[in-house]
């Protein structure tokens, strides 16, 4: 995997972050996401809480976790991308977005890391993440810090997250979500690069 700077990209804040593209897969490419990604993104969210996740949580909280998309989820991630305190990338190949993730800088905090099922173990999600924490380092955040599900502790820990405490999330429809609370210092890459834990 090789990181480039990001050149343009119509729609999207091409000034943040790099450009993620695998020398073995060159048709796999991490952009920073888009306004017109927004239903690919919610799309995705949906099929992997409920495809990858259904096994750790039950209905209810797969439900309340993602809902089905329609148009009021659309415009919320359009509105998030617009307003851009958190950073969204998109990994997409030759069939289109196949993964997303986000930072806020501000928060230090990892919002998301989500694969299609479809693409599951390609390295798309390691991929998407070295790229969000590049993005972290780049707005001299030196720590990112999140409530993981329990279904991605273990990709977390691969990556070097360090949990902090075992603790629930609350969601929108009133039901609390089972998570591990992780850390990871970001100076460790500076520092070792060839450290960084591989896709």
């Amino acid at each position: 995997m090789k990181l480039t700077k990001l050149s343009a990209v119509p729609e999207a804040d091409a000034q943040f972050g790099v450009s993620v593209m695998h020398e073995d897969n060159p048709d796999l490419n991490i952009r920073p996401a888009a306004v017109a990604d927004a239903a690919a993104i919610i799309d995705l969210h949906f099929a992997a809480v409920h495809q990858t996740a259904r096994s750790f949580y039950p209905p209810e909280v797969l439900d309340g976790w993602s809902t089905q998309p329609d148009e009021a989820r659309y415009d919320q991630i359009r509105r998030a991308v617009e307003k851009g305190e958190e950073l969204f990338v998109v990994a997409e190949d030759a069939s289109g977005v196949i993964g997303f993730g986000s930072i806020v800088p501000t928060l230090q905090e990892l919002r998301a890391v989500y694969v299609h099922p479809r693409a599951e173990r390609r390295g798309v999600g390691s991929a998407i993440l070295r790229c969000l924490e590049q993005l972290a380092l780049d707005r001299g955040v030196l720590q990112l810090q999140m409530d993981a599900s329990i279904n991605a502790e273990a990709f977390y820990r691969r990556a070097g997250y360090e949990i902090i405490e075992r603790g629930v999330h609350p969601l929108r429809s009133g039901h609390d979500m089972a998570c591990v609370k992780m850390k990871k210092r970001l100076i460790q890459e500076i520092d070792h690069p060839h450290s960084r834990p591989a896709v």
